[in-house]
């Protein structure tokens, strides 16, 4: 099953949602902003309203040339026909047959046409992509259409999103299967002598004859204990020329997508040799993901699973500190709602598929773990399925 095997009706369901949620909050109208460029970038939302994706880099404006290049626009009245605006050639995929879709280099014009044509040059718009329309855009919008009020909406689309529809979760399935033979692919090649570069090579090997597309990885190796020994590299995060030897650890966490949806996961294993210290702290990251997906069941919260994982890393000793403060989030087209953190109080609904993972690090040790699950009536199934243990 591919991307455009999802019916055209569900695209269109999808915008009638939105646009009904538009008119609840007063709202004439939603501008709905993502971007491409050539691989990922902030694409979701059109995608997700559209089926459209612009493979064109972002580019500075050049007046009278081109504007707004690797941004898309759906302009999406509350009640009225949509207007897609793209800076590319159709592939074929769009999926608006009640709309109208407009190819041009000059974007932003385009949009500003849109807005005129549809009789909302003084209306109430609601922004859906507020970190994706630039500060430059903004202003452009803003003194092409004075009268236009310009507010954020980026709730309406994440909300829908949050849930997914069976042929969603089908092509969610498929990412997950791809993502966990790419990891397992570099699992086998961290070797002593691989470098990080090599082993990221063999998950390609895998990844890109499948169709799919690398998003990260984020890699660290070393050796724990005095004297304790880091190797990472933040661009590109597999560029660490430090080559593995035995007696090391090493982890990666990596995302990519198959026809737009993402998947999400990490594992870490030994190099050579397994010490007791490693496997606890292995052993630590995967206690914390599996506290947090026991606890997904009827009218728990997101702030319950965060809540349940990290009270556990707290059990074991290992205080929550570091650069990801939840256990995890909900996984679609990009990184979606909800956020698996205490405090938050999104009830867990089936249909949600979510990533959960946590790292541990302690003494120059570190253990790292995700995995994607799907919230089922029946519990929570996992959609990951990559080998756990290497030691």
């Amino acid at each position: 099953m591919s991307q455009h095997q999802i019916p055209a009706e569900e695209f269109a369901e999808r915008r009638r949602r939105a646009a009904t949620a538009a008119k609840a909050r007063g709202l004439d109208a939603l501008l709905v902003c993502s971007r491409g460029g050539g691989t990922l970038d902030r694409y979701a939302d059109v995608l997700y309203l559209t089926n459209f994706y612009t493979h064109f880099p972002f580019i500075p404006d050049f007046a009278d040339q081109w504007s707004a290049r690797a941004h898309t626009f759906l302009l999406l009245p509350a009640d009225g026909a949509p207007q897609l605006i793209v800076d590319v050639p159709d592939d074929g995929r769009i999926r608006l047959a009640d709309g109208t879709v407009t190819r041009t280099d000059l974007v932003l014009d385009g949009v500003v046409d849109a807005v005129r044509q549809a009789g909302l040059s003084d209306g109430r718009i609601g922004l859906v992509g507020s970190d994706v329309l630039t500060y430059g855009m903004a202003g452009r919008l803003s003194s092409a259409l004075p009268a236009m009020r310009l507010e954020t909406a980026d709730d309406i689309v994440a909300g829908l999103r949050a849930i997914k529809s069976p042929g969603e979760i089908a092509l969610l399935r498929r990412a997950s299967a791809l993502g966990s033979r790419t990891i397992e692919a570099m699992l086998e090649a961290a070797r002593p002598g691989a470098s990080h570069g090599e082993i990221v090579a063999a998950g390609l090997d895998v990844l890109v004859p499948a169709g799919g597309i690398l998003y990260n990885s984020f890699m660290a190796s070393g050796r724990g204990g005095e004297p304790a020994r880091l190797a990472r590299s933040n661009f590109p995060t597999w560029g660490s020329q430090t080559r593995l030897e035995s007696g090391d650890w090493i982890r990666f966490g990596i995302s990519g997508a198959l026809d737009g949806y993402v998947f999400d996961l990490a594992r870490a294993r030994p190099v050579g040799p397994t010490t007791s210290r490693q496997v606890a702290l292995f052993e630590a990251a995967i206690a914390c993901v599996e506290e947090t997906i026991a606890a997904v069941r009827p009218g728990a919260t997101a702030g319950d699973l965060g809540a349940a994982g990290l009270g556990k890393q707290e059990a074991l000793g290992y205080p929550v500190e570091g650069v990801f403060s939840a256990m995890g989030h909900g996984i679609g087209l990009g990184w979606d709602d909800p956020w698996l953190a205490r405090g938050v109080t999104r009830e867990i609904v089936p249909g949600m598929v979510l990533s959960v993972e946590r790292t541990i690090t302690a003494d120059g040790y570190l253990g790292d773990f995700e995995e994607s699950i799907l919230v089922t009536a029946d519990g929570p199934e996992r959609l990951t399925d990559a080998t756990q243990r290497y030691w």
